[in-house]
């Protein structure tokens, strides 16, 4: 006889489900403290999972969880799971975790179902009894009743762990597009895992070692890349993914394959496309709007944000927005106000200066452990402490450019694959004609590559491949990205295989885990609508005419109410190369050309090439710079 998903689980049908408070948690009977949401455990099957080491891990995670935190050990010792809470829905210590279900199953979650009063419903149908009023335990009820299906169900962001006692089991879960962290380490007779690196460095029994290879590949992205970390020691489960751990033995296998998902749209194109978008919209955003806390909107002068602010209006709702501003360089400060103006909505501006970059690279380490080598960090930063002095979430535009082909790369690329064709002497003219600009230095590496990725790797990377290998002494470059991955895309037209690559690497390794580790450093819980698994996979299914220039998201924009913003998106883009040559030279000269780098075997001569090609003008290097500074301050401090 087949199992039912409830056996498959452990689980019984249904049953109120009991919440382990920090005194039972760990044996004490003090009032826990207030110490965002986290995630960490340990599962030994030798039974010797230890308290103490996770609770160190818990404590890497404090900044995420100021609500609550709890701990749980299994009594013979196989697992402990720990808890750091960012109290959204359902404030109320009845919402605590981990949570433990009548059956002996124990949930820790990070993130948000906004789907579970439709699942709670339908539980209750069926004899399922609720205490609290929030997602955590609709979603253990769910995972009791119907086992892994219960994913296909939960639409949000989500990373969580499932310990099952009876089966000596551990499943591990992150949302379709991975939205929320979850980091994974090996150890002698088991496994670790936590939602941010730092946490898994501090178990004493995590690998802290680094090699050139590993070392070579982050430096082309300026983030961690796929399933690898700078720790040998630890690895990231990949976006839509899940793994299983039972008794011994794992396997990971994906739960969602966007690819499979992408498939030509059945509306009527330019008649149905934008009305469809902006129901869609209205749905997406709505469902985000329930909260228990103050919530606003980040607003840019692009047509991501506005589109999320105006569904978010044409649902009744008057949130407040906010944007950055910048001194010197360029910005969207101004568009932004317009748009608020326009839909009668409050409006602020928070400045980011030299001195607030400054501030975030001395605790860069900190705030983006993976580690991460966006500038745009240091702004993202910036508008969150501003927005969780007036909320505790806020809703974003994220997704957007990755989705419609935003990003000036995917522009050039197009060019790219003809001008690569042209003779190697009109190429190099090409380069060299072009102003000493970011987009000129990456134009010019994009054409001396051979192959179409490696073109790309140097339009949306940091350090080209061969310059990545000569700075770290190596022959060859570790390929960017998986071989399996690129054998799948080489499918796909040219004007989708970019933007699929896009949202299944850029997007989550870099733009959400800047966004996720900046607004949760200040306990802001951001929401991103565009990624409702609904709206991404009807964007991924139009034809290329209503992509270009978002052409269809302005169109629903129309339809929600909202003016049309600036045809020419600025984005929160630092004015890097100028605060290099000036107020941030000496802190990033210093760290560049300190004893580390030579410790790691940073090549001087490629790096002081680099930078004189910089401080002089004759290029805009400025982002491999901050990469080569980040990392030396990532392996001064967690190695």
């Amino acid at each position: 006889m087949a199992r039912s998903p409830e056996a498959e689980l452990g689980a019984e049908p249904s049953g109120r489900l009991s919440r382990i408070t920090i005194s039972e948690a760990r044996g004490r009977g003090s009032r826990y403290p207030r110490v965002m949401c986290g995630v960490c455990g340990w599962v030994d099957w030798d039974g010797a999972a230890d308290e103490a080491a996770v609770r160190r891990m818990s404590e890497r995670l404090a900044h995420r969880g100021p609500d609550g935190s709890g701990e749980w050990r299994d009594p013979t010792g196989l697992a402990v799971l720990s808890h750091r809470r960012l109290a959204v829905l359902d404030t109320s210590e009845r919402a605590h975790q981990p949570m433990v279900h009548p059956s002996g199953l124990v949930l820790v979650f990070n993130g948000e179902v906004y789907s579970f009063p439709k699942i709670r419903r339908e539980l209750e149908e069926e004899g399922a009894a609720f205490t609290s009023t929030g997602d955590t335990e609709v979603v253990l009820a769910a995972l009791a009743r119907w086992g892994i299906a219960a994913l296909d169900r939960f639409v949000g962001m989500f990373a969580l762990a499932l310990w099952d006692a009876g089966r000596r089991r551990l499943l591990l879960v992150r949302d379709r597009f991975g939205i929320k962290p979850l980091f994974v380490a090996s150890v002698p007779r088991g496994l670790a895992f936590a939602s941010e690196v730092p946490a898994l460095l501090a178990h004493p029994l995590v690998s802290r070692d680094l090699d050139r290879s590993t070392v070579a590949r982050w430096l082309q992205q300026g983030y961690p890349n796929g399933r690898t970390t700078l720790a040998k020691g630890v690895w990231r489960l990949p976006p839509g993914h899940l793994l299983e751990a039972e008794d011994g033995r794992t396997s990971v296998r994906p739960w969602y394959d966007l690819l499979g998902q992408v498939r030509p749209s059945e509306v009527d194109g330019v008649r149905d496309a934008p009305e469809r978008l902006a129901e869609l919209l209205r749905e997406a955003v709505s469902c985000r709007l329930v909260s228990d806390v103050p919530l606003g909107c980040f607003l840019s002068g692009g047509v991501d944000s506005a589109a999320v602010v105006a569904a978010a209006a044409a649902s009744g709702a008057r949130p407040e927005t906010l944007t950055v501003s910048f001194e010197a360089g360029e910005d969207e400060s101004a568009a932004a106000r317009r748009t608020a103006q326009a839909l009668r909505l409050d409006h602020a501006s928070e400045r980011c200066t030299p001195a607030e970059m400054l501030g975030v690279f001395a605790e860069w380490h900190r705030i983006a452990g993976d580690p991460l080598a966006d500038p745009s960090l240091a702004p993202t930063w910036v508008v969150s402490r501003a927005a969780r002095r007036r909320w505790t979430v806020a809703l974003s535009g994220d997704g957007g450019d990755e989705l419609l082909g935003g990003y000036p790369r995917l522009k050039l690329m197009a060019h790219v694959e003809g001008w690569r064709r042209a003779p190697g002497v009109v190429r190099a003219v090409m380069g060299s004609v072009l102003p000493a600009r970011r987009w000129a230095a990456k134009l010019t590496a994009a054409l001396a590559c051979r192959g179409r990725w490696s073109a790309y790797q140097a339009l949306q990377g940091v350090w080209p491949a061969a310059e990545a290998a000569r700075l770290c002494g190596l022959a060859d470059a570790p390929p960017a990205w998986s071989p399996d991955l690129l054998a799948r895309l080489d499918h796909e037209p040219s004007w989708l295989r970019y933007r699929l690559l896009d949202m299944l690497t850029f997007l989550p390794d870099r733009m959400l885990a800047k966004v996720d580790r900046a607004s949760m450093h200040h306990a802001l819980e951001v929401r991103v609508p565009l990624l409702d698994h609904r709206v991404a996979e009807f964007l991924l299914s139009l034809p290329p005419e209503l992509v270009e220039g978002k052409r269809v998201l302005r169109r629903a924009l129309a339809r929600l109410g909202a003016p049309p913003p600036p045809r020419r998106k600025r984005g929160f883009e630092v004015p890097l190369a100028g605060w290099l040559r000036g107020p941030l030279r000496e802190t990033i000269g210093a760290t560049v050309f300190g004893p580390t780098a030579r410790r790691l075997g940073l090549d001087d001569a490629v790096l002081r090439s680099t930078w004189t090609a910089h401080q002089e003008g004759r290029a805009d290097l400025g982002e491999r710079l901050l990469a080569v500074a980040v990392l030396v301050r990532w392996v001064e401090e967690w190695t």
